[in-house]
């Protein structure tokens, strides 16, 4: 693994399990602790699509994850299978499966999504999130995932 990938594995990790954090409450709810370990990794005019296809911004982002602070202890999540796509200048293009346990927001509490991420690498050795996108991974391989995290 390089360097990138490992870094770019690190912050990815890091980020989902603030938002596992969030989502369970057992992380402090205040405003400061979600713009330094969230807003302030994201780029102003981020752009966000969910595997149903509903797309939002930074703030509506914001505004969402404000009103389910704490809401499920029970939630969890799990990144998998992260592959470097490309880099180009400061520009990197990452696919990787979230794996999500005791969702209460989807369909299917226990599901699993294939990711784009788009992110720049910026020079202090850290990456702000300009796009992602989600689909759902085929019901079959949901069936057979491994949900023991």
């Amino acid at each position: 693994m390089t360097d990138l990938l490992k870094r770019v594995q690190t912050e990815i990790d890091d980020i989902h399990a603030f938002f596992t954090d969030w989502v369970n409450g057992t992380c402090p709810g205040d405003e400061d602790t979600f713009r330094t370990n969230a807003l302030d990794h994201m780029a102003d005019n981020l752009v966000v699509t969910m595997p149903a296809g509903r797309s939002f911004g930074k703030s509506d982002f914001a505004g969402y994850m404000s009103s389910i602070y704490g809401t499920n202890p029970d939630f969890k999540i799990k990144i998998r299978d992260l592959v470097l796509r490309h880099h180009i200048g400061s520009a990197i293009v990452v696919n990787y499966k979230e794996w999500q346990r005791n969702a209460q927001d989807s369909d299917d509490p226990n599901n699993g999504r294939q990711t784009t991420m788009v992110l720049r690498e910026l020079g202090n050795n850290g990456f702000e999130f300009l796009q992602v996108h989600e689909t759902w991974l085929p019901p079959e391989e949901v069936e057979n995932g491994d949900f023991s995290f």
